[in-house]
Formats: C-alpha cells, sequence, structure tokens
C-alpha cells in the first residue's frame, strides 16, 4: 500500500487488482448458481436416486453436465481475455515440478495421518468421510473414480482458469500464485472437510463481503477529502478480513487438523505455483489427483468401520 503526498492510504494503483477480484467473484458466483440450476433442474427430471448404483450414475450426469457446461464457459472466457490454458504436456526439463505436484499431497496426507495418530484424532474426522467395514471395493472405487472424473476438472478449471489466468492478466505470475491460494483457499476448502469442487454459499457471501468492502475503502480513498474520513473507509475489509480470520482459526481446534488445513492450502499453492512454471494444466490435475487419492486411500486402509465426527 502507498502514501499520497498527504499521507493518506491510498490503494489507487491497485485498482486492476480490485477489480480482478470482483470479476473472481463474480465468475465462481456463477459457477454456484449453475451448479445450482443443473441440479434442480435433473433433480427435478429424475427425481433422487434410491442406490449407491443410482447415486454414482447421478453422480456422474449432473457432475457430467455441470462440468462440460463450466468448460464451455470457460473456453468462451479464455477467448475473451486470450487467457493460454496451457492444454499440453509440459516439457522435459519441468518434470521434476510435475512429480513434486504429486508428491506434496501424498506426504502432507501422510504426515497429518501420523500426527492424527499420535494425538488421537481419526483422519476420517477431518475428511468427513468413512467406510463401512464390510464394504465391497466395487462401490469405493466407484465414489473414488467419480471424484476424480469431476473433481479434478472441477478444481483445475476454476482455480486455475477462472482464479489464476484471471489474476495474471493484472498482476506478476509469482502474485498470481499467492492471490489464487488465498482465494482458492478460503472459497474451495470445504466446511465438510477436503476441497471443494465448487464453492459453498457461506464462502462465497463471505467473498462478496470482502469485494464489496474493497470497494468501498477505493471510494473513500478518491472521494472523500477530510482527513479522517478515508481511513475510516478501510474498516469494512479490515473488519471482514479478521472475521474470516478468525473464522478459520475457530475450525482448527487441533494439531492434525491445523496441519490438514495446512495440506489444502499446500495442495493448492504447488497447484498454482506447478501450473504457471509447467505452462501446463496436467501439472495441478495430478495434485488435486493425488489428494483425492491420498483422502481416500488413508481412510479406506486404515480406517474402514470408523465414523468419528
Amino acid at each position: 500500500m502507498s502514501l499520497q503526498n498527504d499521507g493518506r492510504p491510498s490503494i489507487t494503483s491497485s485498482h486492476p487488482v480490485v477489480l480482478e477480484i470482483g470479476i473472481v467473484t463474480a465468475l465462481l458466483v456463477g459457477v454456484y448458481l449453475w451448479r445450482e440450476l443443473v441440479s434442480q433442474v435433473l433433480t427435478t427430471v429424475f427425481g433422487r436416486p434410491p442406490s449407491v448404483g443410482g447415486v454414482f450414475v447421478s453422480g456422474l450426469v449432473n457432475g457430467g453436465v455441470l462440468l462440460f457446461g463450466l468448460i464451455g464457459f470457460t473456453v468462451a472466457y479464455s477467448r475473451f481475455r486470450e487467457i493460454d490454458l496451457g492444454l499440453r504436456l509440459p516439457s522435459r526439463k519441468v518434470v521434476p515440478l510435475v512429480g513434486l505436484a504429486v508428491l506434496t499431497p501424498i506426504i502432507c496426507v501422510a504426515l497429518t495421518k501420523l500426527v492424527g495418530v499420535v494425538t488421537g484424532v481419526p483422519y476420517n474426522a477431518l475428511t468427513k468421510t468413512s467406510i463401512a467395514a464390510d464394504a465391497s471395493v466395487l462401490p469405493i472405487l466407484l465414489i473414488a473414480g467419480l471424484g476424480l472424473i469431476i473433481g479434478v476438472p472441477m478444481l483445475v478449471v476454476i482455480c486455475q482458469v477462472l482464479i489464476q489466468a484471471s489474476f495474471e492478466q493484472v498482476v506478476s505470475a509469482d502474485t498470481a500464485i499467492v492471490l489464487t491460494t488465498a482465494v482458492a483457499g478460503f472459497v474451495m476448502v470445504s466446511n465438510t472437510g477436503g476441497l471443494a469442487t465448487v464453492p459453498e454459499l457461506g464462502k462465497l457471501i463471505g467473498a462478496i463481503a470482502f469485494t464489496l468492502s474493497l470497494g468501498v475503502a477505493v471510494y473513500a480513498n478518491e472521494r472523500l477529502e477530510n482527513d479522517w474520513l478515508p481511513y475510516l473507509g478501510f474498516a469494512p475489509v479490515v473488519f471482514v478480513t479478521a472475521i474470516i480470520v478468525f473464522a478459520g482459526i475457530a475450525e482448527v481446534g487441533t494439531v492434525a487438523g491445523g496441519l490438514f488445513a495446512v495440506t489444502q492450502l499446500a495442495v493448492l499453492g504447488i497447484a498454482a505455483y506447478t501450473y504457471d512454471r509447467t505452462a501446463s494444466l496436467l501439472a495441478p490435475a495430478l495434485a488435486y489427483a493425488a489428494l483425492l487419492l491420498a483422502n481416500r486411500i488413508v481412510v479406506f486402509v486404515f480406517e474402514a468401520g470408523m465414523q468419528s465426527w
């Protein structure tokens, strides 16, 4: 934050960033509304499935319609803003970064599980998932496969294209990585454990409140001439930020819970970093896939039959 000649705080130079935050927030709201529309229409037409197989087919159809619609919009959006999507394989010289994208989630999940064992916190209490002790392998594979087929592309499209590539239009690559990790870390980390494929309503309300408070700060800084009123304009953004931070801290009740939260941020960060450095969507896709699979494997192998939340 720079200072004007009169000592008043100024975010004039950050107007493009503020505007881009508004654009990203609007895009995320659009994704949420699209998910709600698809869900309501398909439920009205087909009803709710009664069995595991029906749930899988319904999830596949619902997720497929949601994903293809989102991809169609993303392609149009990328062409409008001249965004290179990164639909290519990484070059050989950046293969170590691809390995880093895969290993980071696995190491973080293993460390979190280890700390959970030592401190008495089951991993399924963090992921909010459970598997019956006598569950057959097929349903588990179907659910895991659905998460990969739908969840990974959704995360890549939202985090890397709609968020990261948007920020790269107005800031440096490194700054875009930080902003992507922060924004995605807030809106894409689910309150029910792990990464969400679509932002939750409560997180979107928080994002909208933050964006509006930034607008208030900009307006107060530029339009109010009183010596102290511009400072007052920054109060809403400070207040909203404090609520978001304290709410996040309040959700972390244990050391294992803290590591679990750090894992989500680490994966989002490594996905953003490797996407920028490899110029390929494959690296972040592998990072998200590794996280989803590691979560599922830990619960299935070590905690089948347990439900700890």
